[in-house]
């Protein structure tokens, strides 16, 4: 009777600790950012997106958030929306004209008084407007709009403002290159910690990662839910209970490209306040002391029932994807497709991965039987384990510079490449 307690008592303690991190209120999580060097050793990155929920800070408008990456703090800050998103602060060079009323905002003091801190109605950002207002047009990427998905691009935003038409101080979601270069990242995976300090509720901090890569790097996309795990619902459900619900051989396979040299992201229509515990499963992931390969991790910068109703309700994910990986696909060279591959497990993933210019020999989706199939031949069905069979074929050895070093890749064989069914062999 005492087993039965304690494993009733364990369960419900555990559901209560997953819905209470769904608590919109309670959201706090960041997304990876990810880096990219440039030929000429500039640097362009993806945006900053970091929320601080209410549990943390309760009132967040216009406090000051810290940064450290690797450890050490760094001279760089951003603020707090009053639904606690942060965004960095812009200075203008252009002082004869005005910054839109909607983008405005008060510097970043070098110092804060306790006392002005916790003040509730102190400085605050002029016209902020409407958090929705906020989030369609003043975003430097717009990885989730729920209203654009259905109309037009907005008119404008911080990107494409010409710098004659604005002044003063304004929010932005990305760094500078001189800003990154001044970070000393280092390639790879960089650990930065974002942290909010209150009077009374203390120091309440937030976990991403920076990645840094370089602009010839090739990258594999993966999903998460029912790719990674064997379905949606129950794959974002069941492993907080300690049940192992990952597709068998996905851990082998990744790993075996990770070697050949490929980068791996990992997209997922999951809403920011996910990104601890989404994170936490991917490092979680073990076959036979095989782990899943680092990447960064992309999420929909918006509300758990936004991102809920987006993926369940309207079944649009897509619209998410496509929104994020044309933005990651954008740092890289415009001449090159950073995209090698993906993963994922419904029409609307392979839908998403063609629009970012994935090639279908190369498009894979699994069902909830771990059958893998390949896009341009659907009838032909393989698994994960099998294809890490043919890993030194579908994913050759990248080189130095980024290219491909197999055979298969000499212009003559090329020719024949496109021409033979590699499905069959799948």
């Amino acid at each position: 009777m005492n087993i039965v307690g304690q494993f009733v008592e364990t369960v419900f303690g555990t559901a209560k600790e997953l819905c209470r991190g769904l608590n919109p209120a309670t959201l706090t999580g960041g997304i990876d950012v990810i880096v990219v060097r440039q030929p000429d050793g500039s640097f362009q990155c993806s945006p900053f997106h970091v929320r601080f929920g209410k549990l943390g800070v309760l009132r967040s408008k216009e406090k000051i958030v810290d940064i450290e990456i690797n450890g050490e703090s760094v001279d760089l800050h951003m603020k707090l929306r009053d639904n606690g998103e942060a965004f960095f602060v812009e200075e203008n060079e252009n002082k004869e004209s005005q910054v839109p009323a909607h983008l405005c905002t008060s510097p970043i003091p070098l110092e804060v008084p306790e006392e002005i801190e916790e003040t509730p109605e102190g400085s605050s950002i002029t016209g902020s407007g409407s958090d929705t207002h906020l989030r369609e047009e003043n975003y430097f990427v717009l990885w989730t709009n729920t209203k654009e998905e259905k109309t037009k691009q907005p008119k404008a935003t911080l990107d494409d403002i010409d710098s004659d038409e604005v002044a003063g101080l304004g929010q932005k979601l990305r760094l500078t290159s001189n800003q990154i270069e001044q970070l000393n990242l280092r390639e790879g995976a960089n650990k930065v910690v974002f942290s909010v300090t209150t009077q009374y509720q203390g120091t309440c901090r937030c976990e991403a990662a920076i990645y840094l890569w370089k602009w010839d790097d090739r990258v594999i996309i993966s999903d998460i839910d029912g790719t990674i795990t064997k379905s949606d619902a129950l794959g974002q459900i069941l492993p907080q209970f300690g049940k192992d619900w990952t597709h068998k051989g996905i851990a082998k396979l990744y790993h075996k490209i990770h070697q050949n040299g490929y980068k791996f992201l990992y997209c997922s229509a999951r809403a920011i306040g996910m990104a601890a515990i989404t994170k936490n499963y991917l490092q979680c992931v073990n076959d036979e002391g095989i782990v899943l390969p680092q990447g960064p991790v992309l999420l929909a910068p918006s509300s758990f029932f936004s991102a809920l109703h987006r993926e369940v309700i309207e079944k649009k994910p897509e619209v998410f994807k496509i929104a994020c990986l044309s933005d990651i696909k954008d740092l890289f060279n415009p001449q090159r497709q950073p995209f090698y591959a993906a993963f994922g497990n419904k029409t609307n993933d392979a839908y998403a991965y063609k629009q970012v210019g994935v090639p279908d020999t190369r498009l894979f989706t699994v069902n909830p039987k771990g059958e893998l199939i390949q896009e341009r031949s659907k009838v032909n069905k393989s698994s994960y384990s099998l294809l890490s069979e043919l890993v030194e074929h579908v994913f050759p050895v990248l080189s130095v510079e980024g290219s491909t070093s197999s055979a298969l890749d000499c212009p003559e064989v090329s020719y024949w490449k496109e021409l033979l069914d590699l499905d069959a062999l799948l």
